[in-house]
């Protein structure tokens, strides 16, 4: 810190510096008798009544100081903050580079008026100050906005714009002071600029004594100043760095956009998803976001929302723990993918999203970084936070492969990277203990031998304490391709850790025959359970319904020169294979999700009036769950929101057919969750951000927990 005194201390704590009588010009050596000296003071131009230093000096000077001390502290801290950003510069408004470039040269013109020109009356040092306060302030305004601005967009605290706002105001005090001391120095003809006693030098301020050097010059002294005054003006020296940098600190700490609230008491994971269907729902919630994402977490349904995670209790709809993270855009798990993901691991215990980094974060994994975030779904504690690329992410039950990085969901410790990014196009639960690293076209089942279509692809697993002990799996069951020209049908899924494979075999029709296995087993992990379950003949397994039934769900075998897009009726579902209770059921006699068609359909009333119903009807024909629809309560009236010809087909209708149905239903511990959209399917645009892109408008979603089950 400079030095704030200009002269020796003493006592007293006045704002003006201690002047010895006894040496004072123009005071007599007895303080009682009138001075015979000659008036010195008169003679250099001075009022004998006037105090040296002039009142407010020693404050101005310190202000100076601090002033300066201020932009080069929170200059530093800009460029350090700086580091973090990859292109600082697009984050500065335009203005701010105008205004800066004004004060340059604002200050290059006025330099010399305040060193070459003689006494200034008040005026010209008024319109100094006024100029360029006003350039200041408005330069720090502009760069708080455009702070808020970026935290509104993105949900990132950028606080090297807030050190920037801070710099160009200490820089603003700095520039207001120096025109006021050269004004006290002009306003005497008879001090020079730089003399001992200017008040607009940097040395120690030094008052004259009335007597003359050796070489005939005046002769000059320290003034002192009080040892209170001394401590008020180093306060003030440190006062705008300490006040601004604890503004950027305080920032830093209070302005979060994440609000997380852990579970009081883990969700209860004992409960069993439901093997039928309630005839009406328990429990309802409405939600309001442009999208909504659910998954089935060990302790009940988990959302993903524009605004962050909930876990809810599926026995009331209660929330049991949150991650809000409000402005943030949650980035796909997988580059085959344009939506925020919930990916859960085999046995449900964690969940994972990923958060997008703005493009303005420097970052080794460049533009597609991310943050991936991984929570314990019983309580919502999170366990590992990863910054990677964005590739693909897989869950076993005690680690997470981020890309080609595998963690351990224990203890965070990195565990191995591939020497090469994992290509697999899969993203979701892997294997209780195995990951896959390859995923593949099987060609074989291009085979025109046979009639019925075969969807299969290739795949590489490993021990996931193993990546080098690669065992390549052939004829896992794939979603067929619904669409000649779609190009990501390598799609196939993997529930609760098991998977679906062709045996090789055929039945008496020479129809391929499957059966599901467990990954590990495939993966030949140590231990692994290598029972298998007989699927019977099917032609691929329908990656839709099992996800959202958490059960394993093949289609009946189907001719390829059959109506890929719109099959027949009853062609969607053939097989359900149920992990948690181990047993495989034929459609016909199935109660639960995996084979049920969810939709809206109209309801007549006896009065002859119609209203529409959200229901879900089973595979084996039983009256399932119907949820009535309140007229007015939806933004299209009933009549539009049914499903074509008053028959649900969701979720065993392909993807490529109906990708925003407005109706869902998701099999999770201890409830079926279905989910209506109120509003509209349609991607209304509900204006553009700064980008000029398209803002989706946000939905809302009904939410309805359907426990229980048919007695």
């Amino acid at each position: 810190m400079p030095p704030t005194p200009d002269a020796d201390t003493d006592d007293n704590g006045t704002d003006q510096p201690r002047i010895d009588p006894g040496t004072q010009p123009g005071t007599a050596a007895s303080g009682d008798d009138a001075s015979t000296e000659p008036d010195t003071a008169e003679a250099e131009g001075k009022s004998v009544s006037e105090p040296f230093p002039p009142h407010g000096t020693l404050t101005l000077r310190a202000l100076r100081w601090a002033g300066l001390l201020g932009a080069i502290v929170l200059a530093a801290t800009a460029l350090m903050l700086r580091r973090e950003l990859k292109d600082p510069s697009s984050l500065i408004p335009s203005k701010v580079s105008v205004l800066t470039s004004c004060m340059i040269v604002g200050g290059v013109l006025v330099w010399p008026c305040l060193t070459l020109r003689g006494k200034k009356g008040p005026i010209l040092t008024t319109v100094m100050i006024t100029v360029m306060a006003a350039l200041g302030a408005t330069m720090s305004a502009s760069l708080t906005l455009a702070w808020w601005d970026t935290y509104q967009e993105t949900g990132f605290s950028v606080l090297f714009l807030l050190a920037l706002a801070g710099a160009a105001l200490s820089t603003t005090l700095f520039l207001n002071v120096v025109p006021l001391l050269h004004y006290l120095r002009m306003r005497s003809t008879a001090v020079g600029n730089s003399d001992p006693d200017d008040p607009s030098r940097w040395a120690p301020l030094q008052r004259k004594t009335g007597e003359k050097t050796n070489k005939g010059f005046p002769r000059h002294e320290r003034i002192r100043v009080p040892r209170r005054t001394r401590a008020y003006l180093a306060a003030l020296v440190i006062a705008p760095a300490l006040t601004l940098g604890s503004a950027v600190a305080g920032t830093w700490a209070l302005v979060n956009p994440v609000h997380h609230v852990i579970a009081k008491a883990p969700a209860d994971s004992s409960l069993a998803p439901p093997t039928s269907l309630a005839p009406k729902a328990s429990w309802s919630k409405e939600i309001s976001s442009t999208k909504l994402t659910t998954a089935a977490g060990a302790g009940g349904p988990i959302l993903l929302t524009d605004d962050g995670i909930m876990a809810l209790n599926p026995t009331d709809g209660s929330v049991l723990w949150s991650y809000n993270r409000k402005h943030m855009t949650y980035a796909p798990a997988g580059w085959n993918s344009d939506r925020g993901e919930l990916v859960t691991s085999p046995d449900g215990k964690y969940v994972a999203a990923r958060v997008q980094l703005p493009t303005f974060i420097a970052s080794p994994q460049g533009e597609n970084a991310a943050i991936t975030l991984v929570f314990d779904a019983l309580t919502g504690r999170i366990v590992v936070e990863h910054q990677g690329s964005g590739g693909y992410l897989q869950l076993t039950d005690s680690a997470v492969l981020d890309d080609d990085t595998a963690i351990s969901l224990t203890d965070g410790s990195q565990m191995w990277t591939l020497p090469e990014s994992a290509d697999a196009p899969y993203s979701g639960p892997a294997g209780h203990s195995s990951f896959l690293l390859r995923m593949s076209e099987d060609r074989s089942t291009k085979d025109a031998s046979s009639n019925s279509m075969k969807s299969a692809v290739n795949i590489t697993v490993c021990p996931q304490n193993n990546p080098s002990a690669k065992v390549e799996v052939q004829h896992v069951l794939s979603d067929p391709p619904f669409e000649s020209d779609r190009t990501d049908y390598l799609l196939s899924v993997f529930i609760n850790g098991w998977a679906a494979r062709y045996t090789g075999e055929v039945d008496s029709s020479g129809n391929p025959v499957a059966e599901t296995i467990s990954l590990d087993a495939l993966a030949k992990v140590n231990g692994a359970d290598s029972t298998t379950f007989p699927l019977g003949a099917t032609s691929g397994i329908n990656a839709e319904a099992s996800r959202v039934s958490g059960s394993i769900v093949t289609y009946p075998v189907i001719s390829r020169d059959a109506d890929l897009l719109y099959p027949a009726e009853n062609s969607r579902a053939a097989t359900v294979f149920d992990p948690v209770t181990r047993t495989v059921t034929p459609v016909s006699q199935d109660r639960s999700l995996a084979s049920a068609r969810t939709g809206i359909v109209e309801t007549p009333a006896e009065d002859g009036s119609s209203s529409a119903a959200l229901v879900i009807r089973p595979g084996d024909g039983s009256p399932g769950t119907a949820i009535p629809i309140t007229p007015g309560s939806t933004y299209q009236p009933s009549q539009k929101l049914t499903d074509t010809k008053n028959a649900p087909a969701q979720p065993l209708t392909p993807q490529g057919v109906n990708p925003e149905s407005r109706t869902k239903a998701v099999r999770t511990p201890g409830a079926v969750v279905a989910i209506l959209n109120a509003t509209d399917t349609l991607y209304t645009s509900c204006g553009v951000d700064s980008d000029h892109q398209d803002q989706t408008c946000r939905s809302t979603y009904r939410i309805f927990g359907i426990t229980g089950g048919q007695k």
